[in-house]
């Protein structure tokens, strides 16, 4: 019993990265905006906030940099998205330039390009009344940092958020931004706001992994999470009642292959167990029409890279190759001479 608590205490933690992460592409999807630099923005919120917090020696100074980060990136691509910037061009830029960035400064101003380890405490974990005296809680939330309750408190926050009025605007701009705009709604205000928002809560998610877990920065520490997050947001159909259970199908993925490495299973094949159960997701999310659907639609809003041809509309009845248009048609019948008595 202790030893599947600790798994799970372990899934826990490797989880809340992820779901910070889909929790910011699910509020970018459902404002009709797919954001596909959620890795860059996990990555620098990592990054930067370890750096504020190494040099003000406050961490919660730290994550409220990272915070700001991804929200600056995320008002970047607002801000192209308002111009008609195709932003699956710009969500791929920004996450290759984010992380040859950080590779830069390592190199340049940190004496190193692999880890980057300073002196800044870590959070500590939250003690939980009454769990030291029950064993299995007693390690089932072991090590569990403020950041960790923050990640599933937020998903249960946006659900019911997206209940109010203002949620349902937001809904509304990203299922008919046209018909939203006809109503008096702000499409393009409320689509820059999201977008922030989400930034911000995936700069969170980079924060926790550098100064909520570890301590510490290492080169590419997103380690494509980013892209996990997009992945669970997709099989979770952007819906936050499914988005935990989705997000936490990876993080048991990742804290099984760190496990098995205990049993001297070859460490290739741990490796390929958290890509390969984000394959079997997308598998999935393919093979649901409805899904697949609104993932094209998604797709096709945010950028010129068409996933597919427009179906044509139906021919009408009596008309082509051989036969005259309708019009033509109308226009002989009305145009008849009129007959003589």
């Amino acid at each position: 019993m202790t030893v599947f608590a600790d798994f799970l205490n372990s899934g826990i933690r490797l989880t809340t990265p992820i779901l910070f992460a889909a929790l910011a592409s699910l509020i970018s999807a459902r404002v009709g905006v797919l954001n596909l630099a959620i890795e860059s923005k996990v990555l620098g919120g990592a990054f930067v906030g370890i750096l504020v917090g190494a040099a003000t020696g406050n961490p919660f100074i730290g994550v409220i940099a990272a915070a700001l980060t991804g929200a600056v990136i995320g008002a970047i691509m607002a801000g192209a998205h308002r111009i008609g910037v195709d932003l699956v061009v710009l969500a791929i830029g920004l996450n290759i330039l984010v992380l040859q960035l950080t590779v830069f400064v390592m190199r340049s101003y940190l004496d190193g390009v692999g880890t980057f380890k300073p002196d800044v405490a870590k959070f500590p974990p939250v003690e939980v009344p009454f769990a030291t005296e029950v064993p299995f809680l007693d390690h089932l939330l072991a090590h569990l940092n403020w950041m960790v309750y923050v990640a599933f408190l937020l998903v249960a926050v946006v659900a019911v958020w997206f209940r109010t009025r203002s949620g349902r605007h937001l809904l509304a701009v990203g299922e008919a931004p046209t018909a939203a705009a006809s109503a008096g709604l702000k499409v393009g205000r409320t689509q820059l706001w999201a977008l922030v928002a989400a930034g911000a809560v995936a700069g969170l998610g980079g924060a926790f992994l550098s100064i909520g877990d570890l301590g510490l920065f290492t080169r590419n520490m997103s380690a494509d999470r980013g892209w996990i997050g997009i992945t669970a947001a997709l099989l979770a159909l952007n819906k936050p009642g499914l988005l935990i259970p989705a997000a936490a199908v990876f993080g048991l993925a990742s804290a099984a292959s760190i496990r098995l490495q205990q049993f001297d299973v070859p460490a290739n094949l741990t490796q390929f167990i958290p890509q390969g159960a984000a394959f079997v997701a997308l598998v999935l999310v393919g093979v649901h029409a409805t899904s697949r659907g609104r993932f094209i639609d998604l797709w096709n809003r945010s950028t010129r890279i068409r996933l597919r041809r427009p179906p044509r509309p139906p021919a009408a009845a009596g008309t082509g190759p051989d036969g005259p248009p309708p019009s033509a048609t109308s226009e002989r019948t009305t145009t008849a001479p009129a007959s003589t008595p």
